[in-house]
C-alpha cells in the first residue's frame, strides 16, 4: 500500500496532517503508512462515549502516540439526542478538525474512509437522493472553506487494509457497533453489498471506475459552469443558451458561495425562474437571503424587507430611515460622487426625502414621464427602485432620484448642494 495521493498532491513533509485516528484497523494503517513515509501526523481522537470499548480506543491512540512522539488530542462528544447521534457526532469532529487546522496553520486534514466505504455512501446517496457530485459517493480530495480534506486509502479495499495490518502486526481494535444494523450503512454493508459481490466479485472497482467517471464529469461541468458567473452574479442571457444540467451547476455555485444548503426542488425552481420571460423576479431563499432575476442579471441578496420613509429634511444633516445620510452644503470647493446639485428658479420648501410611491412623476423638457416606466426603460432591478432615495419639494414635485434622475427643467437662478453618506 502506498499514499500515491500524497505524492500526487507533492505535501510538503514538515506540513503538519491532522489525522483522525479511532485506534480501528483503517486509522491505525494509515497511520503507519504516513509514519514510515515521514509526514508530520497530528494526532486526534474522539471518544464518542458510548461503549466500553471506547475507553481502551483512548488508551490505545494514546500510547501509539507516545511511543512515536506525536503530538495528539483527546475530545469527548457528548451527545444531547440519540435521534440525531451520528449527524451530531459528525459535526463535532469537523469543528474540531478544523479547530486543530488553524491552531497548527494546516489546511490539511485526513480520515481514513476506504473503498467499501465509497461503495456504501455511493448506495446511500442513491436511496436518498443526491446531485452529480454527491452520487459519486465520497471523494479522496475535498477542498472546503481553505481546508482540504484528504482520503489517502479511499481505493484501498477493506481487505487490503486488514491484510496490510496482519503482515505489519499492527495493532488495533474493533468496533463492535460497526455490526449493529440499526444503523443505516451497516445494514448496506452487512446485507445489500454482500448479495453485490456474489454477483460480481469485482464489485468494489467498479464502484471506483463510477466515481472517477462521475468525479471527472462532475469536474469539466463545474469549471464550465463558472464561467458564467462573474462577482457572484450570474449572466442569465448567457447561461440559459446551455444544457439544463449547466444552468443547474451555475445555480448551485452561486447557492455554494453563500452557503446556503439547497435540494433538488430548489434548483428546479430556480432554474424555471431563469427561464421566465419576466424581466424581474424573486425567490426567498431562507431567512437571511433571497435569489433576484434582474433583467440580464441574477444574483443572491440579502433578505432586507423594504423601508418606507417620508421625511422633511432640515437645513443640515439629515439621518433617514435606511441607514443614510443627507447634508446640506454652503461651501463646495471639492465636488466628489457623493455631491450632488439642485438647480431652480423658485421651489416651495421645506425639501422632503422618501421612497417611491404610486403615480409619481418625473419632468422632462419634452414632456413627463412615470417615474415606473421611467425605471423599466433604464432597467432598474425591482429591488433597487424599492430603496431608492426620492427628494421632492413641498409641492411633491420630485427634484433627484438616487443614482438615476435630476430634474432639469426648473431653471438655473439658484443652487442647493447636498452630500450623500452612511450613517
Amino acid at each position: 500500500m502506498k499514499l500515491d495521493l500524497l505524492k500526487k498532491l507533492n505535501i510538503n513533509k514538515n506540513k503538519p496532517l491532522i489525522l483522525s485516528l479511532s485506534g480501528g484497523v483503517d486509522s491505525i494503517v494509515l497511520l503507519d503508512l504516513l509514519l514510515k513515509d515521514n509526514y508530520n501526523v497530528i494526532v486526534v481522537h474522539f471518544n464518542h462515549q458510548t461503549r466500553k470499548g471506547n475507553v481502551l480506543e483512548e488508551k490505545l491512540v494514546k500510547d501509539l502516540s507516545k511511543e512515536n512522539n506525536l503530538k495528539h488530542y483527546v475530545f469527548n462528544f457528548k451527545h444531547n439526542n440519540l435521534n440525531n447521534f451520528q449527524n451530531e457526532a459528525r459535526i463535532f469532529r469537523h469543528d474540531k478538525l478544523k479547530e486543530l487546522a488553524n491552531i497548527h496553520k494546516t489546511p490539511y486534514i485526513l480520515t481514513a474512509h476506504h473503498l467499501d466505504d465509497l461503495a456504501e455512501t455511493v448506495l446511500m446517496k442513491i436511496t436518498r437522493g443526491s446531485n452529480l457530485y454527491g452520487y459519486a459517493g465520497i471523494h479522496d480530495v475535498l477542498i472546503k472553506d481553505n481546508y482540504t480534506f484528504l482520503k489517502p486509502l479511499l481505493f484501498y479495499s477493506k481487505d487490503e487494509i486488514v491484510k496490510y495490518a496482519t503482515l505489519n502486526n499492527l495493532k488495533y481494535l474493533t468496533d463492535e457497533s460497526n455490526l449493529d444494523t440499526k444503523y443505516l450503512r451497516n445494514r448496506y454493508r452487512h446485507t445489500i453489498l454482500p448479495i453485490m459481490k456474489q454477483e460480481n466479485p469485482n464489485l468494489l472497482n467498479q464502484f471506483k471506475d463510477f466515481n472517477t467517471i462521475l468525479t471527472n464529469t462532475f469536474s469539466f461541468i463545474r469549471s464550465y459552469s463558472k464561467k458564467f458567473i462573474k462577482d457572484n452574479v450570474i449572466n442569465v442571457k448567457k447561461l440559459i443558451k446551455q444544457e439544463i444540467i449547466v444552468v443547474n451547476e451555475t445555480i448551485i455555485i452561486l447557492l455554494e458561495n453563500y452557503n446556503i444548503e439547497f435540494n433538488n426542488n430548489l434548483i428546479n425552481d430556480l432554474t424555471n425562474l431563469l427561464l421566465n420571460n419576466r424581466p424581474n423576479l424573486t425567490y426567498t431563499l431562507n431567512k437571511d437571503y433571497i435569489f433576484v432575476k434582474s433583467y440580464n442579471n441574477a444574483y443572491v441578496q440579502e433578505n432586507i424587507t423594504k423601508k418606507e420613509f417620508n421625511l422633511t429634511l432640515n437645513e443640515e444633516t439629515n439621518i433617514l430611515p435606511n441607514m443614510k445620510k443627507i447634508t446640506f452644503l454652503n461651501n463646495v470647493s471639492n465636488k466628489t460622487k457623493n455631491i450632488h446639485k439642485l438647480c431652480y428658479n423658485e421651489i416651495s420648501l421645506p425639501l422632503i426625502a422618501r421612497t417611491r410611491k404610486a403615480g409619481d412623476i418625473l419632468h422632462f423638457k419634452f414632456g413627463r414621464k412615470k417615474l415606473k416606466d421611467f425605471f423599466i426603460d433604464e432597467k432598474i432591478p425591482k429591488l433597487k427602485r424599492d430603496n431608492l432615495i426620492i427628494i421632492t419639494d413641498s409641492n411633491n414635485i420630485i427634484l433627484w432620484v438616487e443614482g438615476i434622475y435630476n430634474n432639469d427643467t426648473l431653471g438655473s437662478l439658484n443652487e442647493i448642494y447636498f452630500e450623500i453618506g452612511e450613517v
